[in-house]
């Protein structure tokens, strides 16, 4: 499985709603992020380590949140939003 793979498991797991499979799939995904399997490139060993020491509930938060989906895509960035200063307010 190559990165943009693994991206697209996490969409399908969240795009499903979290099915049992989904859920299965996650804990996998976790247990061999811990046992050091499945690397996460935007950490540094440091926080590899500390992500794999918060066990499984913390590596499965972790991936679900630097996960992209479509509701990413729909936002504005934040370089969109004004400032209240500058807006007036």
């Amino acid at each position: 499985m190559n990165n943009s793979d693994f991206w697209v498991s996490i969409d399908t797991v969240i795009s499903e709603g979290f099915t049992p499979d989904g859920l299965a799939k996650l804990d996998c995904y976790a247990e061999q992020f811990i046992s050091g399997q499945l690397v996460y490139k935007r950490f540094s060993p440091i926080e590899q380590h500390g992500c794999s020491a918060g066990g499984s509930c913390h590596v499965i938060a972790s991936l679900l949140a630097g996960a992209k989906t479509k509701t990413d895509h729909g936002i504005k960035r934040i370089n969109d939003f004004k400032r209240e200063l500058q807006c007036g307010t």
